[in-house]
């Protein structure tokens, strides 16, 4: 019989230095990660000037989850002129008025224009209207007049 005490009270110590509390917590980080973007979007494929000066445009969307900086350019101010011009193979040109509006503000592309947006919404609409500075003559020679527009975001 002894022996059984000494058993049970052994089995019995045993078990009671494992005492846990009722209630035990822990924490887990729970974190995701959203990649900026910017991306572009209904971007009008051609903007036709029209030739009796009348104002042609285009439009554009641009979605940015970041504050970003719009640059506006076009290649004719980009090989150095120094107004927007629509040109032709031969070298011959014709001026352009081309204003952007964006963002409840209108900017005329007398030079390479750079906008700060600091609180994109879901999604911003531009248009683009282009006409020409002076009228064509019926000595204007005849042919394709180009010119591209550039539209950069940077974030």
């Amino acid at each position: 019989m002894k022996f059984a005490n000494i058993l049970l009270m052994l089995i019995l110590l045993q078990f009671s230095g494992n005492i846990y509390p009722a209630k035990q917590t822990s924490s887990i980080d729970v974190v995701t990660t959203i990649p900026v973007s910017c991306q572009f979007s209904n971007v009008s494929p051609q903007i036709i000037v029209s030739e009796n000066g009348a104002v042609t445009s285009g439009n554009f969307t641009l979605n940015c989850n970041k504050n970003f900086q719009l640059q506006i350019s076009s290649k004719s101010l980009k090989d150095g002129d120094i107004s927007t011009s629509v040109k032709i193979d031969n070298g011959g040109k014709l001026n352009t008025i081309v204003k952007v509006s964006f963002m409840g503000n209108i900017y005329q592309l007398d030079g390479v224009k750079q906008i700060q947006v600091l609180d994109p919404s879901s999604s911003e609409l531009g248009t683009i209207s282009i006409n020409l500075a002076s009228p064509v003559h019926t000595t204007t020679p005849a042919g394709v007049y180009q010119d591209v527009l550039y539209l950069d975001a940077t974030f």
